[in-house]
């Protein structure tokens, strides 16, 4: 039987697993979409047990059309990045939906620290800007407003992670995160590459809640389900950024890539030293390998691409498909002036003004005016804006 190897892509709107052969030849596809709730304006969640279940599903189906899970040679586990978990360390049930990597929910934790003038501090360990986009400002919510994980935190059976966390501690019996998706909570120091104490401290989140943080490739443990049959050795976890960059061979220091999906994401490999930024574009973790050499990026990114789209069809009813707005822009001879701003879920890089939602206030051929806020507007420039 010929070895197989299976990537698991845990995303945000599906999760997919697709089986190649060592020529990476696509063997099996197997996905499920996921439900996305939105119970709030500028709130966005999940359930946390349908992902484990999408998870558990895919492989098993991409499995079996390839012989059995007694044929897969390694697996690797991409995740969402940013979207967290609470879970009981006894039951193993979550304690709250998952927060998404979008929600705007934690916004008043993120301006209660800024207000408290910590947000150089925090940017020069972790390289992020103070944004509800992090883990960190979710976490500390969940703990504030939730009855159900303060409870589990004060009897010692709270676990807090990203979905790389949640997915391991159901499948391989330990909770573990990698280097790229610790970059990503605004609790990790790019330096130490360890928890950081401070910030721990800042978002108020006991060490003992969060996962192990393990290497991006190497021996990570073992994968197991009852209805897989056999177990499955974990290789590579990565969040999905930069598995992308990964993917599309971006080894060497400046090579890009753009990722088009619910949002738009261009990563930049950075080389093996720490960047300097100044937090509108993003420092982070590209990856780590088994030999301790980690590998940098830079890092922009809009929220909202493919929600975009779905909003134009399911909320304005623009289009009844999305394959029929490729029809409609070619309809015309230009743009008229228009320019899209993408808020539906803030501006991220380079501006990270989570509170922004575009709104049509006056426009002329060079510039266009958004309202986002009472007593505030945010000018764009034509063809002067970066991001955009």
């Amino acid at each position: 039987m010929e070895p197989v190897l299976l990537g698991i892509d845990q995303g945000t709107t599906s999760t997919r697993a697709i089986a190649f052969d060592q020529r990476l030849k696509p063997l099996a596809v197997a996905s499920r979409p996921l439900a996305i709730r939105h119970p709030r304006p500028g709130w966005v969640e999940q359930d946390a047990e349908e992902i484990l279940e999408s998870v558990v599903a895919t492989v098993a189906e991409v499995s079996d059309a390839c012989g059995g899970p007694d044929a897969i040679v390694a697996a690797g586990l991409a995740n969402q990045g940013e979207t967290v978990v609470a879970w009981d360390a006894e039951s193993g049930r979550a304690l709250a939906p998952a927060i998404v990597w979008q929600c705007k929910r934690s916004e008043p934790v993120v301006e209660r620290i800024r207000a408290a003038g910590l947000e150089r501090d925090i940017c020069s360990r972790t390289g992020l800007p103070l944004d509800p986009y992090f883990s960190a400002g979710k976490l500390n919510w969940l703990l504030a407003e939730n009855e159900a994980v303060r409870a589990a935190r004060d009897t010692g059976r709270l676990r807090f992670g990203t979905v790389d966390a949640w997915l391991t501690w159901h499948l391989a019996g330990t909770a573990r995160t990698d280097l790229s998706t610790a970059s990503r909570t605004q609790l990790f120091n790019l330096r130490s590459l360890q928890w950081d104490p401070w910030l721990l401290d800042v978002f108020e989140i006991p060490d003992w809640t969060l996962p192990e943080i393990v290497p991006s490739a190497g021996d990570l443990g073992i994968l197991g389900h009852s209805r897989w049959n056999a177990e499955l050795p974990l290789r590579a976890m990565v969040c999905d950024q930069q598995a992308a960059l990964a993917g599309h061979a971006c080894f060497d220091p400046g090579a890009l890539k753009a990722t088009y999906g619910t949002g738009v994401f261009v990563l930049a490999n950075a080389g093996n030293q720490v960047p300097d930024t100044d937090g509108s574009i993003l420092a982070t973790v590209a990856w780590s390998l088994p030999d301790g050499s980690v590998a940098y990026a830079l890092d922009g990114g809009v929220f909202s691409a493919g929600t975009l789209v779905n909003w134009l069809r399911d909320g304005l009813g623009i289009v009844a498909s999305a394959e029929e707005m490729e029809a409609q822009a070619r309809s015309v001879p230009d743009d008229g002036g228009v320019l899209t701003l993408p808020a539906l879920a803030g501006l991220g890089a380079p501006w990270w003004r989570a509170e922004v939602r575009g709104g049509p206030r006056s426009h002329c051929r060079s510039h266009t005016w958004c309202d986002v806020g009472a007593s505030r507007s945010l000018r764009i420039g034509r063809n002067r804006t970066p991001g955009l």
